[in-house]
């Protein structure tokens, strides 16, 4: 839709058209100006600060005063105003400006075209780079029920570029609100070119897409990532949202959210060939122009150059690596192979290049970033580091902003969050000034995601705001939705569940909309760990279930497996003990299970929780040991802190008292070696709680208990306060301290519908109570939750007179 018409006296204002009018006349101003012009006008319900500005205008804000003050002074000017009269534009003391001029406005009309001009700074080329699978984590556990913890997703990004910072508070708000966050500039889809030639040419239509794209981003326009074009024009043919979702996208366009569209067709007439280019917007207005020649690849530059001269944009100066168009043509051809996940192709063209070819830095650097995503890390790593010694800061900051991008995402998977966060630190500062939003908002993605991971929490978040604003700059839905992901994972991890909800549902809807069955799969399985941090195992069996359809689509065999681990996890919740039991033999038999860093921790805890509530708890302890020196080796804190609570549950159970106390003791240990695993910490209280209980020092008991529910209370995650809660609830019914009993009980209270474990314990009271009516209302509701898992008698045994209790 067309932006408002600003009228001030004589003067016409059409942001859409980026044109100011005196008189009827056209004015001539240089971008900035008008957009210096544009920006305090729309805002004229405020003062706008001279930061605020500089970001907005400039994209970055490295800009002086001076600059920024010649500039207001020519805005000033071009609408009859001066630094003396301020009728316009105010100056706002040790602030900024205000536009304070009397406008008319004119509404356009519904039909109005927008302009065929995008009203944009230049981000620069963007790449699409790995979706990192989640393997390395392993879930929450409630002792013998749950295990559900975040997952260790990490969407892998290459490439970055400066932002407006001014936008950042905004789309703060619109992340916590769960609002859309739109790109506040005008961006351009560049659609797969249509080539009628040979099937030996059939490279061109993804390889001059790719370049077109890339010139006039050179050009200064705001264009769509290529990965996201490719996405989305698979999306037509493959996946669609479900009948009746709201905001069901059906193009390109719509999916993109793209303002603009360029179409080519490339025909080939004998030794020549013919491109007939086409910008058109959403109304009727458009751009056609027809270039020919002998060389596909150098007819696409020459009509990018052509169609930025139409829309008035300054001629491109020559870049390097097109110095040799025989080099360029290979970029591309390998470009158009990796857009669509074709590996060996890409990597064949590589390897058979010449060596003056296959040496130059950016082919180097492609062939590193096939071996990491086809999982030849350490190859790639070795490449990479020997790139880095060659690829300097003064010379070529972006291309080793891109290079040290691959090796963050490279420790990011080894578990290396420390070695991450310094390449991503480093990308970041190569790359902020450099006016490229879609290479800065994925340095930023992979710095939130390894901040994450070591624990940085605020840190992460601030990282993930600045990549949530560049990425919104240059337009890029699916690097907005990799951000999604990583917030609503930083969530959970900072104990945020229901506030990691909105975050990860938006993720799960762009990634269905353009058909990303991978990653829709590790969003699927962090959306499973949030609703059973939520004590909700039936939305988590139903998002698992909604996305099973979908499932033999998975090509990447971890994220398949990462899937799956969630669904078992899922399906025990909810009491389906054979059917989780089947899933996690299927995951056993994976060929790549094996060597999927905790997978087999992870597997072997889920069968300690089958196990130990089927009444084996000996089997169940040998599981456990197994998952929690496992995870102890990979440095996995909270996770192991599940297994060993399991395995001292599973002691306990099997009548082995003196080693589950020792346990207990190690566990104690541990934690003071670790102060910053909340949830790990929580777990070894209330284990001693329940050593102390057991042992009669019920004083130690009670302040135990209470240290543990006051830590799971500050955290608010429903899973910790139940824990505490059901092994508090217990004791004191147990002691017959039903006073006592019913205060703490009454905490997990809200659940008792949704949760079995949070039902059984208001059975129990009720029971203890000699309340019967309720106790029976009680036990229906366990019994409609239990599935497979039997109901202890001191909840289904004939109540007892009041006071009394069998346990």
């Amino acid at each position: 839709m067309a932006s408002p018409v600003h009228r001030y006296g004589d003067y016409r204002i059409d942001p859409s058209a980026r044109e100011l009018q005196h008189a009827g006349d056209l004015v001539v101003l240089s971008p900035k100006v008008f957009d210096s012009l544009a920006y305090l006008i729309e805002h004229r319900d405020r003062a706008v600060g001279r930061d605020e500005l500089i970001a907005a205008v400039w994209g970055r804000t490295d800009v002086s005063d001076t600059l920024l003050g010649q500039t207001v002074l020519k805005a000033r000017r071009a609408v009859g105003d001066t630094g003396n009269d301020q009728k316009a534009i105010r100056t706002i003391p040790r602030f900024g400006y205000r536009w304070v001029g009397e406008l008319q406005v004119d509404l356009p009309a519904e039909s109005t075209p927008a302009s065929s001009e995008p009203t944009v700074e230049s981000p620069a080329v963007a790449e699409p780079g790995p979706a990192g699978d989640d393997t390395a984590s392993v879930a929450r556990t409630r002792p013998a029920r749950r295990f559900a913890a975040p997952a260790a997703l990490a969407f892998v990004v290459i490439l970055a570029a400066g932002f407006a910072a001014y936008r950042h508070r905004a789309v703060q708000t619109a992340a916590r609100t769960g609002a859309d966050v739109q790109s506040p500039v005008q961006t351009i889809a560049v659609l797969p070119v249509s080539v009628s030639a040979g099937e030996e040419w059939h490279w061109l239509r993804l390889g001059l897409m790719d370049l077109i794209g890339t010139r006039l981003r050179r050009g200064g326009l705001a264009v769509v990532p290529s990965d996201n074009v490719v996405a989305a024009t698979h999306a037509q043919a493959g996946i669609e949202p479900s009948p009746g979702t709201p905001g069901a996208a059906t193009s390109v366009k719509e999916r993109t959210g793209a303002h603009q569209e360029v179409s080519a067709n490339l025909t080939r007439l004998g030794p020549q060939w013919q491109l007939r280019l086409e910008l058109r917007d959403g109304g009727n207005r458009r751009t056609e122009l027809q270039v020919q020649g002998s060389d596909p690849v150098e007819i696409a530059r020459t009509a990018c150059d052509r169609l930025l001269a139409t829309l008035g944009r300054p001629p491109l100066p020559p870049d390097a690596d097109e110095a040799e168009l025989s080099l360029a043509e290979l970029a591309q051809r390998v470009e158009a192979a990796l857009l669509i996940d074709d590996f060996a192709t890409a990597r064949r063209l590589i390897e058979s290049a010449p060596p003056s070819q296959r040496d130059t830095p950016e082919l180097r650097l492609r062939l590193a970033q096939i071996e990491f995503r086809t999982g030849e890390a350490e190859a790639a790593r070795k490449k990479l580091d020997s790139l880095l010694d060659t690829v300097s800061a003064e010379s070529a900051p972006v291309l080793r902003a891109r290079v040290l991008h691959t090796l963050g995402a490279i420790a990011i998977r080894d578990s290396r969050g420390s070695d991450a966060a310094k390449a991503f630190e480093e990308a970041v500062r190569l790359t902020e000034t450099r006016r490229e939003p879609g290479v800065l908002g994925k340095a930023y993605t992979g710095l939130g995601v390894a901040l994450r991971d070591l624990r940085r929490y605020d840190e992460s978040a601030a990282a993930l705001a600045r990549a949530r604003v560049a990425l919104s700059l240059a337009g890029d839905t699916l690097g907005l939705s990799a951000v999604d992901d990583n917030e609503g994972l930083l969530d959970n991890s900072r104990g945020r569940p229901a506030e990691a909800l909105p975050a990860l549902r938006r993720a799960a809807a762009t990634n269905r909309q353009f058909g990303l069955v991978n990653d829709l799969a590790l969003v699927a399985a962090a959306q499973i760990d949030t609703h059973l941090l939520l004590l909700d195992p039936a939305a988590a069996l139903l998002t698992a279930e909604e996305f099973l359809p979908l499932r033999p689509s998975i090509t990447n065999p971890r994220g398949r497996n990462s899937f799956d681990l969630r669904y078992a996890r899922a399906l025990l919740a909810s009491g389906r003990m054979a059917d989780a039991r089947t899933v996690l033999d299927d995951i056993e038999q994976s060929p790549v299970a094996a060597n999927q860093a905790g997978m087999a921790a992870a597997v072997a805890m889920q069968r300690a929780l089958i196990d130990l509530s089927g009444g084996e708890p000996e089997t169940a302890a040998t599981h456990a040991r197994r998952a929690q020196e496992e995870l102890a080796s990979l440095q996995q804190g909270d996770a192991s802190a599940e297994a060993w609570s399991i395995l001292i549950h599973a002691l306990r159970a099997s009548g082995q008292h003196a080693s589950a106390r020792d346990e207990v003791e190690r566990f104690g240990r541990w934690v003071l070696t670790a102060p910053d695993l909340a949830r790990a910490r929580l777990l070894s209280t209330l284990a001693s709680a329940e050593q102390a209980w057991i042992e009669q020092r019920r004083d130690d008991a009670g302040r135990l208990y209470t240290d543990a529910l006051g830590q799971a209370e500050r955290r608010a995650v429903p899973e910790d306060t139940a824990d505490v809660v059901t092994s508090w609830g217990n004791a004191l019914i147990s002691d017959k301290d039903l006073d006592r009993a019913s205060a703490v009980v009454g905490r997990a209270a809200r659940w008792s519908t949704q949760d079995f474990g949070c039902a059984l314990l208001q059975a129990r009271l009720y029971r203890a109570l000699g309340e019967t009516d309720a106790w029976h209302a009680a036990l229906d509701r366990a019994r409609a939750l239990a599935g497979e898992r039997p109901l202890p008698a001191t909840v289904s045994a004939p109540a007892l007179p009041l006071g009394h209790d069998a346990g």
